[in-house]
């Protein structure tokens, strides 16, 4: 497949996601379990396979001890190619790389694979007081706002940029608590300020926040089934635009969250238990000449 084949399976992505119903959320879920990778490629991963679990390169595969098998298909993602230049206004500092445009590169899924075991966390369901302990912790060592719990009757949970605030209605059960923290942590990377939450467009934002807790959520093993983002071509309005705009918003919050939760496990044992899920598995240890090794 080439870079051009690899964009018009995008394209034809993204109308799939405001034609069908259940596409934005089969988007999402792909994207909890490849949140490293950008929302396009996602795309094409889950046009490709949508059960995939987890993807790398011929080589990186080899450098795991496994071995694609015969007679796979890869899967076509879209690799950046940088070029490193001088800053005209900087010529003395060292060349920074530049995004120049981007390639298409295979890659192949674990199924695809065979060889050695890998020693991949299993996601454990999160529930009763496993999850509440994991909420009591997030709160403690990694949301950067407030968050207090409170009588409410109209919502689970209200982020205010004025207060500088997040309320968490005190008597939801965990899941619901945690979801909601999600939510509304969301909302305080996106709608900051309180300008941004009078200029805020409230329908994609309300998309936006529930679709990085949803993702959130299901990262950590928590049971999402109650999620619903409605029909994509009524907060879009048929708009291509307007999906990519609000999947490149929710991966940048996503990765903010994540990026806070991964900084906290390393003072909280609580919360690296769940992050841990997230690294990579390592690499066999190379023998130090090519007369050690061994098939």
């Amino acid at each position: 497949m080439t870079t051009q084949d690899a964009q018009a399976l995008v394209d034809q992505g993204i109308q799939q996601l405001i034609e069908e119903p259940q596409a934005w959320k089969q988007w999402a879920s792909t994207y909890a379990r490849f949140t490293q990778y950008s929302p396009g490629n996602v795309l094409l991963i889950m046009s490709q396979k949508p059960d995939a679990t987890m993807v790398a390169g011929y080589h990186a595969w080899q450098a795991l001890g496994r071995q694609v098998q015969k007679g796979e298909h890869g899967l076509t993602i879209l690799a950046p190619v940088t070029k490193k230049e001088l800053d005209p206004e900087h010529p003395k500092d060292p060349p920074k790389a530049r995004l120049v445009g981007f390639r298409a590169a295979t890659v192949f899924d674990l199924s695809q694979t065979q060889g050695r075991e890998l020693d991949l966390p299993t996601p454990k369901a999160l529930t009763g007081n496993h999850l509440k302990d994991l909420l009591d912790h997030v709160i403690q060592s990694a949301v950067p706002v407030p968050v207090a719990f409170a009588k409410m009757t109209d919502a689970y949970g209200v982020w205010s940029p004025t207060e500088q605030r997040i309320q968490i209605k005190d008597d939801a059960e965990p899941n619901q608590q945690f979801k909601t923290l999600m939510h509304e942590w969301s909302h305080s990377i996106g709608v900051s300020t309180p300008d941004q939450a009078v200029n805020r467009h409230v329908g994609t934002e309300e998309v936006t926040a529930e679709t990085t807790a949803y993702i959130l959520s299901k990262s950590v093993g928590l049971d999402t089934q109650q999620y619903s983002q409605g029909y994509v071509a009524g907060w879009s309005k048929g708009d291509p635009k307007a999906v990519l705009a609000v999947q490149a918003e929710v991966a940048h919050r996503v990765h903010a969250i994540t990026q806070a939760l991964q900084v906290a496990a390393g003072r909280d044992p609580v919360i690296a238990e769940v992050v841990q899920r997230w690294q990579p598995p390592k690499k066999v240890q190379q023998p130090e000449s090519a007369q050690e090794i061994s098939r």
